[in-house]
């Protein structure tokens, strides 16, 4: 049995809470004073679905952390992590992700904004084409015409 995880901020016991996802279910810890919330590896992509998360990740693995944090997984180092404008500590030798209270649902909107804007951007470019494909049509007929 795996023994219980203390948060990285307050230092109390946290709890389990099982996430219902695509898939098996996630357990993530979550701190009963902080509402802050421990993934292990991978498990933040497993709960934000497929919203390419990875793509937000802007890893800068330097000499020096700027988390102030304590894996409370590994007892290894944190640092700082970037998806868009939220901020994310992250263990460099397990790969858990510690977001505190509220960010979650901050980067599940950006995210969520992102894949969107994705799906829109995608349609547009497809409009654009059907339109110059259409356009080129009308040009080809009207010289046609013109040339008769």
């Amino acid at each position: 049995m795996e023994k219980a995880r203390e948060c990285p901020r307050c230092w109390v016991e946290m709890k389990k809470e099982e996430v219902a996802v695509l898939g098996p279910n996630v357990i993530i810890d979550v701190c009963p004073n902080c509402q802050g919330i421990w993934f292990d590896d991978n498990e933040l992509k497993k709960v934000l679905g497929d919203r390419k998360l990875a793509n937000y990740l802007t890893k800068q693995i330097g000499t020096q952390s700027k988390s102030k944090l304590v894996c409370p997984r590994c007892g290894g180092l944190m640092d700082l992590e970037y998806a868009q404008e939220v901020e994310i500590d992250v263990c460099l030798d397990c790969h858990g992700a510690w977001l505190d209270y509220g960010e979650l649902e901050r980067l599940k909107e950006k995210s969520e904004a992102g894949y969107t804007g994705d799906k829109e951007k995608k349609a547009e470019e497809e409009w654009e084409e059907m339109m110059a494909k259409r356009r080129k049509r009308e040009l080809n007929s009207l010289f046609g015409r013109l040339i008769r």
